[in-house]
């Protein structure tokens, strides 16, 4: 199994593994499974850092990515037709952020790492999830 990390997912587990929730943890431990992340969150990373509504506990989105570097994820590029065919997965979540990561996730063959229940509006449009 292929893991997709939610942003909230990469930040807890590089900068607060206690508030990544046990079943994460377990299968981001298991390490028979590749644990991917996308641009799509350094993406979002940036602009929230960039916003004022994200805290790295002092640390910036570039010391971020070279700690990501130094992680044993992987980084799952985001490829022209994930984006382009974007526009198939229907309006059920209205952040952009997480609409991509979910459709990379299943465009993927990918099961998303979220805390994030609201998500699971896509199980029934070929979304697996582990919260």
């Amino acid at each position: 199994m292929t893991l997709l990390a939610d942003t909230h997912i990469l930040i807890w587990a590089l900068n607060n593994p206690a508030r990544t929730p046990l079943r994460i943890k377990e299968a981001l431990a298991d390490r028979s499974r590749t644990c991917l992340y996308s641009p799509v969150s350094l993406w979002e990373i940036s602009i929230k850092y960039g916003l004022g509504k994200l805290d790295l506990k002092g640390h910036s989105p570039e010391e971020f990515l070279d700690e990501l570097d130094r992680s044993f994820f992987e980084c799952l590029p985001l490829d022209n037709h994930v984006i382009a065919t974007s526009h198939e997965l229907p309006r059920l979540h209205g952040d952009p952020f997480d609409r991509l990561l979910v459709w990379q996730a299943i465009s993927s063959g990918c099961t998303l790492l979220s805390a994030d229940r609201a998500v699971d509006q896509y199980v029934p449009h070929g979304l697996t999830v582990i919260h």
